[in-house]
């Protein structure tokens, strides 16, 4: 006997339809000039914003993990505060110094983080053994620019590809992978990321889209998937497609 399912308490549609009854309970006694329904709604309008936000934490389908949600609380806390005069400079007199400190902090943080792996890597999995297949880690920063890469010579192990105010093209369907998994990661800031995959590639997106989109625009196929790309990063104000 099934389990009854158990009723989220803060469901999205529930959030908006309260805000709707609430927007629409001031203004009629704002009509009705029991209040400034106009100053009111001003100040805390951002408060709809905090309410957004808390329902998706909420959705036990989606889980907890979503910066989009911290996002919207956190904008409509600083909002709110602002109007009603208790925080001494606008939110949006940081987001731009904030991004780019984000940004500027990813690239280094990916800098040091390849750096090491090259470091640690042992001398002998770098060149390959006698008798072993040499496998290529494919790595690309535009910046920019536009690059377009099609590796074809060693079979694929992974990559990490990054593209401010740029773009990349990575084309895999020619490319046979090392084992039977492998993980891209991806970083776009104002650019675009286009990979095309083999028709037999699972592809498993880890991708978080701030401000931007992930794509997966791959046509139907017959062949039985035998291979993973497993794709991780972010993108912000960019996006990232995948094709086959």
């Amino acid at each position: 006997m099934d389990e009854p399912r158990q009723q989220n308490p803060l469901s999205s549609r529930l959030v908006i339809g309260l805000i709707i009854v609430a927007i629409g309970a001031i203004m009629l006694a704002g009509n009705l000039g029991w209040l400034d329904a106009r100053s009111l709604l001003r100040s805390i309008w951002p408060l709809a914003l905090v309410a957004a936000g808390v329902s998706m934490l909420r959705n036990p389908e989606k889980g907890r993990n979503q910066p989009w949600a911290w996002v919207l609380i956190t904008v409509g806390i600083w909002l709110f505060l602002d109007k009603v005069g208790w925080v001494s400079f606008n939110i949006w007199q940081l987001i731009m110094p904030t991004i780019l400190v984000v940004v500027g902090g990813t690239l280094v943080w990916r800098a040091v983080q390849e750096e090491k792996a090259e470091n640690d890597q042992p001398a002998q999995r770098k060149l390959a053994l006698p008798g072993e297949e040499q496998s290529e880690f494919v790595r690309s920063f535009a910046f920019m620019s536009y690059c377009d890469l099609h590796p074809v010579l060693y079979p694929f192990r992974g990559g990490d590809i990054s593209a401010v105010m740029g773009g990349v093209k990575l084309d895999l369907r020619d490319t046979r992978m090392h084992g039977d998994l492998a993980t891209l990661d991806v970083f776009a800031f104002w650019g675009g990321i286009e990979i095309l995959v083999p028709p037999d590639w699972i592809v498993s997106s880890k991708v978080t889209p701030i401000i931007g989109g992930f794509v997966d625009s791959r046509r139907p196929s017959t062949v039985v998937p035998t291979k993973t790309l497993i794709i991780r990063g972010f993108n912000l104000m960019s996006g990232v497609e995948v094709k086959n």
